[in-house]
């Protein structure tokens, strides 16, 4: 179960809505109240809550219409209806529909009321993405990839998506199979952490006997994202071996498991993420032109956290909220100090490394702020100077040296852009 469940309410009574989001946000659930179902199913995908909880009764669309057409949009999520005392045969019939449980109008007893929705959520083994943050979150900074990202993401075709470690790119991966709605399950891997001799068998499974040591049959990663998404992480760490068999399950949306005759189809959609150029490695002569470009049918980057700078803070309130909880301790704010510490560092590490930093400076801290140092950070050798020197030299050459797309890059003013500058002495 993730540590902050997230919760929805669907319910056009807004005293009772707020009365029973006031019960659960004490408890420590974060929720989302929608007033009617339409906006609901507009917008309730934005925070995947793993619990919904909607009224029955409703203009335009009952509960039971609701929960329909919401199990489309979120397979995964849990739904209880609310209901008056003098329409059970309703609830029931919800409940055949797909409904957990039903609650009534008004509660007889708050605390039954939580009890049920600990035992439901206890109950619940739901996929991890249910832990993902908010999208104004997720996608805080990058609009125009959630636009794209909306976009692409009901149909079947293979995306790509490019950007530096650390930057997402498996979240948002998780956030096309939560809008695609598919049914199947969301199957990662990393393709880099898997030693050479083991990724193939990963991917494809194998048959009992098909080599020393496979003494049953295990099906692979692709056979496992079935009606679902598989997301290749790094895919440009695949042998060419490897490399050239994915290639036929892009083409023929088949494939045997190693030592299997049996032709296995699959529907899976497929994702992969690179932090590496493909197409300079086409060049050398280290990854397939082929796949490159059955793979690149649909591209997407993700800018690193430098070029979110206007919006640092609100992803390190959040970041500072779920550490928090995951280590049980209450949650802080950031010093001032430290407010303008992660403004003006530019993360190489990216959003990783934003977190990791988060972590370990609430563990130390002993006040009720978090006072980060940017310092203890550091390569060896560096200091924040010579980074933002860099940093400045790297705007201005991907742009050009056009100083208003280097500032927008950068994340700063352009009257701050001319005076670092000429503070660094450059040309």
């Amino acid at each position: 179960m993730p540590d902050h469940p997230r919760v929805a309410i669907v319910e056009d009574d807004i005293s009772f809505a707020s009365f029973l989001k006031t019960i659960l946000e004490e408890e420590g659930y974060s929720v989302r109240v929608f007033h009617d179902p339409e906006t609901a199913l507009k917008d309730i995908f934005h925070f995947y809550p793993l619990l919904i909880i909607t009224d029955l009764k409703m203009p335009k669309m009952d509960g039971i219409e609701f929960i329909e057409k919401a199990k489309e949009i979120l397979p995964h999520s849990e739904f209880i209806v609310i209901t008056a005392f003098g329409s059970i045969p309703s609830a029931v019939e919800a409940v055949k529909k797909g409904a957990i449980d039903y609650i009534t109008k008004p509660l007889s007893s708050p605390e039954d009321f939580l009890e049920l929705i600990k035992k439901i959520l206890k109950k619940s083994s739901k996929p991890e993405y249910f832990d993902l943050p908010p999208y104004e979150i997720l996608f805080a900074g990058i609009e125009n990839v959630y636009k794209t990202v909306k976009e692409v993401a009901k149909t079947d075709t293979t995306i790509i998506l490019y950007g530096e470690t650390g930057t997402g790119k498996s979240a948002i991966a998780k956030a096309i199979h939560i809008m695609s709605g598919r049914k199947g399950a969301f199957v990662e891997i990393n393709c880099a952490s898997i030693p050479e001799n083991l990724i193939e068998s990963e991917l494809f499974g194998y048959e009992k006997g098909a080599f020393s040591g496979a003494i049953k049959q295990k099906r692979g990663k692709i056979e496992l994202a079935q009606n679902g998404t598989l997301f290749l992480d790094e895919i440009g760490e695949l042998t060419a071996n490897v490399q050239a068999k994915f290639l036929k399950v892009l083409q023929d949306k088949s494939f045997e498991r190693l030592g299997g005759l049996e032709v296995i189809k699959t529907n899976a959609r497929f994702i992969t993420a690179t932090n590496k150029d493909l197409k300079k490695m086409v060049k050398e002569g280290k990854f397939r032109e082929d796949l490159y470009f059955r793979l690149n049918v649909f591209p997407i980057t993700i800018p690193p956290l430098r070029e979110r700078k206007q919006h640092i803070v609100s992803i390190a309130d959040y970041l500072i909220n779920k550490i928090s909880i995951k280590l049980g301790k209450s949650p802080k704010k950031l010093s001032k100090a430290s407010v303008e510490a992660i403004k003006n560092y530019d993360f190489p590490g990216n959003i990783r490394e934003l977190e990791n930093l988060l972590e370990r400076s609430i563990i130390i801290s002993k006040s009720d702020e978090i006072e980060i140092k940017i310092e203890e950070v550091l390569p060896e050798g560096k200091d924040l100077k010579s980074l933002e020197k860099k940093a400045i030299i790297e705007a201005l050459e991907k742009t050009g040296g056009n100083k208003k797309q280097a500032s927008q890059l950068l994340g700063i003013s352009l009257r701050t852009l001319y005076y670092k500058i000429k503070e660094f002495g450059l040309r």
